[in-house]
């Protein structure tokens, strides 16, 4: 059995919509239009989406078991919550779980309340339910698209029974991902009751962002690698001076100056722009805030310095030196950060 779908816009997931497979159709909102019996697999995935849009609750869980959607989806988000990357070792990842799994209930009913508060007024409480937005995120369900509803087929085995597959678009993915449905006949009335492979969606999903991330490690490092070469050969040439002439030479400083104005700063000003053009994954989010925040103070403190070179003011020495030390304590910090990525 096929079902042929003309919908009349294009599906996106709403925030706090994509509660595993069937909240992606929750986050509709959209019609599709059917010519089937009542007593049909495809009729039930119509009237969820006409209950949807309606805000009708009742009739939407006549045709959803959401309990059961939710427990079969539940593991998918665990596997988002510790495929995090600041979640590094097997101990920390058994932790959560368990952790996970003794919210089990609360999360589920957590869940279950987003969806019903969603169908019946076709909006969402992000300040109420900021644990949920934070799992879709996780799993990637805050940004997918609903393509259409396909292979909608009985079970050979079992004519009570039958599959879907929900076409959804994943940005991350780069493509589409068919997130498989189960419906079940009970006294003439097909109900989606679970979802199958929402793991397997999950670690694909963890999968790309495993190789966002080294991709942005890898990019940056190569930045800074080849700035920081850059900026040892300037303080080569910074002591060549110094050892040719002195401070209270205005010839000295003039050079001093043009080295720390030219090469210095333009080189932190350029490392910056560079790296800002990185495309930055959310877990690499906290160390990129770092490296511009390390090239700040670096072009910051090279203005400091060169006015010193002019005023000879002591707090302008200060400002200079604070800044460079503000700036060595963050490049540590960003490299134990880096390297515990990276391991």
């Amino acid at each position: 059995m096929k079902l042929n779908l003309n919908m009349s816009k294009r599906i996106k997931t709403a925030a706090g919509a994509g509660l595993a497979a069937l909240a992606i159709v929750v986050a509709g909102g959209g019609y599709y239009y059917f010519h089937v019996h009542n007593d049909t697999p495809d009729y039930a995935i119509k009237t969820i989406l006409n209950a949807i849009d309606e805000h009708n609750l009742k009739e939407f869980h006549r045709a959803v078991n959401v309990d059961g959607v939710l427990d079969s989806g539940y593991e998918g988000f665990v596997d988002g919550f510790t495929s995090a990357e600041n979640v590094t070792t097997p101990d920390a990842k058994e932790a959560i779980k368990n952790f996970t799994q003794m919210l089990r209930e609360p999360l589920i009913a957590s869940l279950k309340s987003a969806i019903d508060s969603y169908v019946a007024t076709g909006a969402l409480d992000t300040e109420k339910n900021v644990g949920v937005l934070e799992m879709l995120e996780r799993t990637g369900l805050n940004d997918v698209e609903l393509r259409g509803v396909k292979n909608i087929q009985l079970n050979d085995a079992n004519r009570d029974e039958a599959f879907a597959d929900m076409i959804i678009f994943q940005p991350e993915l780069g493509g589409e991902f068919p997130i498989q449905i189960v419906l079940k006949r009970d006294d003439d009335r097909w109900q989606v009751v679970r979802v199958q492979n929402f793991r397997d969606y999950v670690a694909q999903i963890a999968q790309a962002r495993r190789f966002q991330l080294e991709e942005y490690l890898k990019q940056a490092s190569e930045i800074n690698m080849r700035h920081g070469a850059i900026i040892r050969d300037a303080e080569q040439k910074y002591g060549m001076i110094l050892s040719m002439g002195s401070l209270g030479d205005n010839k000295t400083r003039a050079e001093l100056k043009n080295l720390i104005a030219e090469t210095f700063q333009k080189d932190w000003e350029i490392r910056k722009q560079e790296l800002f053009g990185l495309r930055v994954p959310k877990d690499a989010q906290t160390l990129h805030n770092l490296y511009m925040r390390i090239c700040d103070l670096w072009v910051s403190a090279a203005q400091d310095y060169a006015k010193w070179l002019d005023d000879k003011n002591a707090a302008t020495i200060k400002s200079a030196e604070d800044k460079i030390h503000r700036a060595q304590t963050l490049t540590t910090e960003a490299a134990a950060i880096a390297k515990r990525m990276t391991g």
